[in-house]
């Protein structure tokens, strides 16, 4: 069962660390905007020590989301996969350390700013044609904006 919070009791953790195995509710994403939607819930397998006055995380986090292509604005699957995951958190004056928020935000920044799915970029594969005026050689070569050099001005 997915858990809704991550909250480390900081007392607890012995000097060998801790190991964190378990799912985050898919609700923590809280994506509203419809280009993103998470399809799982968030996955961590973590190792968490306390080394001067940090916590200290490692290991993996992972989730499967439905993104919008940027080029078809068809939804495709992806997924988010962090490994290896490292994160130092600064210890507050505070008994309990809550990581929902942090393995949230380390998952959403993971996101492609503009997605695109698999297959949608075969138009990238065409070979590039020469324009004329690379192929002329030793030719005199006319710019396009040679054409406003001959414009007269009102000075």
């Amino acid at each position: 069962m997915a858990l809704s919070n991550l909250i480390l009791q900081l007392a607890e953790i012995p000097l060998e660390g801790v190991e964190l195995q378990g799912e985050l509710d898919q609700a923590v994403f809280d994506l509203k905007d419809g280009l993103a939607r998470p399809l799982s819930a968030l996955r961590y397998n973590l190792k968490a020590t306390l080394a001067d006055g940090c916590l200290v995380l490692q290991g993996r986090l992972e989730a499967d989301f439905e993104l919008t292509c940027a080029r078809t604005t068809k939804p495709f699957p992806h997924k988010i996969q962090l490994d290896p995951y490292l994160e130092s958190i600064e210890q507050e004056n505070s008994e309990f350390l809550d990581l929902t928020d942090q393995l949230r935000e380390d998952i959403l920044l993971a996101l492609p700013a503009y997605p695109r799915a698999p297959g949608s970029d075969e138009d990238d594969n065409l070979p590039l044609v020469e324009s004329p005026q690379e192929t002329s050689g030793s030719e005199s070569r006319r710019s396009e904006w040679d054409a406003l050099d001959g414009l007269k001005t009102n000075d």
